[in-house]
């Protein structure tokens, strides 16, 4: 079959999947670590997380995946967000990726957005500390079953969990963010034994068309979708499971559990990633408060004023105060004395000073 068959297979596929929700049966996280391919040392670590959201009213997939690790000394890695539709469109895909050469940190970054019917593409590479920004428009017709690196993994997990029994193909961005083919064939299962758990792995090969040659990925899966292992033909590294996920449900067995051997305690300000994102989150919501209080000026007045009341009438129950207080700014509260919840003085207050 020719490439335009396969194209029609993958609508077909995506054709037969809920336009509407979102399927509860890949909602999970997985973490793999990367291993060296000559020497087995552990050089970095996968995470995936697919969740349930929200976007612009519409039930998504919130699409989450980090990938870390050293390289010849050094630090490289990938950051992907994306809000994917039931049916694998793209809604909002952010993509960042660094190599943090000393002295001339390498930086690029492609946020993919559908808006008004169209793709808006802006990529923005920081080499140093020269920045390079290009914008750009993708057509209808280059984006019909376009699947994004956030959908890529939607994809290969539906196609677990669903079935993928033939070839299929969509169009996808290579790494220089142009339209080509990108295909997901089955691969033959292969039988493995993890923690005495033994079972039949599913393998998707997943092949981009290239210039010069495809990148090609060899992906196996757990019965329940789970990635067991990530190899890219022909890089010196790949990725596996270090052992069985905590929520694996064997297909057999769909009430079996798996044991809870408990979790360490997790030292995050340890980690500079981490510690970088909780202080970037802090600096954001002091400026979005900061911000707040600066366009309201009432506010700080407000709470001077019911403050200041507190103390001079010092009430026994500072709960019923404050509802009077605040009560008092409402068009629809019924009228009444002001602050009948104090008009008696605390007099034990007052003795107690």
């Amino acid at each position: 079959m020719n490439t335009e068959t396969y194209l029609t297979e993958g609508q077909l596929f995506i054709e037969r999947l809920d336009a509407d929700k979102v399927d509860n049966r890949i909602l999970f996280k997985d973490r793999l670590i990367t291993l060296s391919e000559a020497t087995g040392k552990e050089i970095g670590e996968l995470i995936i997380s697919i969740d349930h959201a929200t976007y612009s009213g519409k039930e998504c997939y919130l699409v989450q995946a980090s990938s870390s690790g050293i390289v010849d000394s050094i630090p490289v890695g990938t950051n992907i967000t994306a809000y994917i539709t039931p049916r694998l469109q793209t809604l909002e895909h952010s993509q960042n990726e660094f190599v943090n050469i000393p002295g001339k940190a390498l930086n690029k970054k492609t946020i993919l957005t559908w808006e008004d019917d169209i793709y808006q593409l802006t990529q923005t590479t920081t080499e140093g500390d020269d920045d390079e920004t290009t914008n750009s428009s993708l057509t209808n017709a280059d984006t019909t079953s376009l699947i994004s690196e956030g959908a890529n993994l939607v994809l290969q997990r539906l196609g677990i969990v669903h079935g993928m029994e033939t070839k299929i193909c969509f169009t996808t961005l290579n790494c220089e963010n142009r339209i080509t083919t990108v295909a997901y064939s089955p691969l033959e299962t292969r039988s493995i034994s993890i923690q005495d758990v033994t079972m039949e792995t599913i393998g998707i090969e997943r092949t981009i068309d290239g210039e010069q040659s495809p990148t090609v990925w060899n992906t196996y899966f757990l019965p329940d979708g789970h990635m067991y292992t990530r190899k890219q033909m022909d890089s010196p590294v790949y990725m596996k499971i270090r052992e069985l996920p905590e929520n694996f449900c064997k297909e057999e067995d769909e009430e079996w559990i798996f044991p809870d051997f408990g979790k360490g305690k997790l030292h995050w300000e340890d980690d500079l990633e981490m510690l970088s994102h909780f202080l970037d989150r802090k600096e954001e919501l002091k400026d979005d408060h900061v911000n707040y209080m600066r366009r309201h000026p009432e506010l700080k007045a407000i709470l001077g004023d019911f403050l200041q009341f507190l103390l001079m009438r010092k009430p026994a129950d500072v709960i019923e105060f404050a509802a009077d207080f605040f009560s008092s700014y409402s068009a629809n509260t019924e009228m009444k004395p002001s602050f009948v919840h104090s008009n008696c003085v605390n007099k034990s207050a007052i003795r107690s000073e």
